[in-house]
């Protein structure tokens, strides 16, 4: 019959048994589960179950719950078999490299990425170096100064003249900056700066007034610390007295005077500051170890030092186009000319900076001649004391260089066009022919 339940047939079956049968009739409520007996009042409760139902007194028994076989289906997880419905159906030609191909971009990814961790840090140092390094690369492809051709000949010449010169010696370097050529005898020795050491002064000078770190009216004090003896005549003024520093920083060049740079070495930051300075613009060797006057000669430099500074002044490094025009009008009028301005010829002009402690005299600068030329000059002539062949020895080396440069550009004279014997008849015939052709142009 539709609609009845199992129950209701297996009821049915046994109560068709005969009361003769073996078979052992169980009622189901022999399977409940007895009930827990009262706790006595002395002991625990026993816990409850979460799902249980509290005790209620006087209420109707619910009928035991029929314990089934049929268990819920679980659901069906997928086979291998199952899977096999969703894989490509490629040829095996093409589905083995396909599959040779994904592990190798997996293999190549894992060990990129294994070899990126193990240099991470390198990388790192890398970058943050690759603008220093830049800026060093750049200088040493644009160096200001274009040592290109040695001048052979005449370095042999000036060399000759140097030994010839009983008890005098020289350090030198003249380089053109417009072909390259240079004369260069002893120039990376190290020699006593005397009064040239002012020119790396001057500079750092202005590079600080471009950092805004020093003012052109800032009023320096004359100390007692400072005073130097020497040239200049701020030695002579009252402690206390003040003066901008714009004056002090050109009583320094022109007049050379030595108060006037002990300022400014103590306002520029003391000597370790200004030697770091020079080492930061390629001054490799240039350092000041004493004030000035430094009689014995421990401030140093080297005339290749003095000849890079200068040439990168003349490029445009370091310093602003204000500051730089403002450095060369004050070491233009440098009061002492009797050194490389003696070997200049007419028309020529100089910016420069001499020294001299008696034994060693030097001068360095920028000159124009008159040709458009314009080339660094950096020499120093060591001599017994006061010596005046030294300076003889200068200003001949110092000719011998604007001379060679002077020859060298001279404009060739134009040569006279020889013409054939019958080129005045043949002109008359070819003027006279145009105007028989134009005979209504007007003169």
């Amino acid at each position: 019959m539709v609609g009845k339940s199992r129950r209701f047939k297996r009821k049915k079956k046994s109560s068709q048994a005969s009361p003769d049968s073996d078979l052992k009739v169980v009622s189901l409520a022999s399977h409940r589960r007895p009930k827990p007996k009262p706790p006595s009042s002395g002991s625990a409760a026993p816990p409850r179950r979460k799902n249980k139902p509290p005790n209620i007194p006087n209420a109707p028994s619910r009928p035991p719950r029929r314990r089934t076989t049929k268990k819920v289906a679980a659901k069906r997880r997928p086979t291998a078999r199952h899977n096999r419905r969703f894989r490509l159906n490629l040829p095996k030609p093409i589905l083995y490299p396909l599959r040779f191909l994904i592990v190798g971009v997996g293999i190549g990814a894992f060990i990129g990425t294994v070899l990126a961790i193990s240099n991470s840090r390198p990388y790192i140092k890398v970058t943050q170096d690759v603008s220093k390094r830049g800026e060093e690369m750049s200088m040493e492809n644009t160096s200001p100064l274009p040592l290109k051709t040695p001048l052979t000949a005449l370095r042999e010449d000036v060399t000759q003249a140097i030994a010839a010169a009983e008890e005098l010696d020289a350090a030198l370097l003249f380089v053109d900056l417009d072909s390259g050529e240079y004369l260069d005898v002893a120039a990376s020795r190290p020699i006593p700066a005397a009064s040239t050491i002012k020119i790396p002064i001057l500079v750092a000078f202005f590079e600080a007034i471009d950092q805004g770190k020093i003012q052109l009216d800032d009023s320096w004090t004359v100390t007692e610390e400072v005073i130097g003896g020497g040239s200049g005549n701020l030695q002579y003024k009252a402690k206390g007295s003040q003066f901008s520093a714009l004056f002090t920083a050109s009583e320094m060049s022109i007049n050379s005077d030595n108060t006037a740079t002990n300022m400014a070495i103590e306002q520029l930051g003391g000597q370790e500051a200004l030697n770091l300075r020079f080492q930061q613009w390629g001054m490799k060797q240039t350092q000041i170890n004493n004030l000035l006057p430094d009689l014995d000669g421990t401030n140093i430099t080297t005339a290749s030092d003095l000849a890079y500074l200068l040439a990168r002044i003349n490029q445009g490094d370091i310093l602003s186009t204000r500051s730089r025009d403002r450095l060369m009008r004050i070491m233009g009028a440098t009061e002492n000319d009797r050194l490389l301005p003696q070997s200049l010829g007419a028309g020529a002009e100089i910016v420069h900076k001499t020294g001299d402690i008696g034994f060693i005299i030097g001068d360095a600068g920028i000159i124009d001649m008159p040709n458009g030329k314009r080339y660094v000059a950096a020499i120093f002539i060591e001599r017994p004391y006061n010596d005046p062949k030294g300076r003889d020895l200068l200003h001949n080396i110092a000719k011998k260089f604007y001379q060679y440069l002077e020859q060298a550009q001279k404009p060739e004279t134009p040569t006279e066009l020889e013409l054939p014997p019958d080129s005045e008849a043949f002109l008359k015939t070819a003027l006279l022919s145009t105007a028989s052709t134009h005979p209504d142009e007007k003169n």
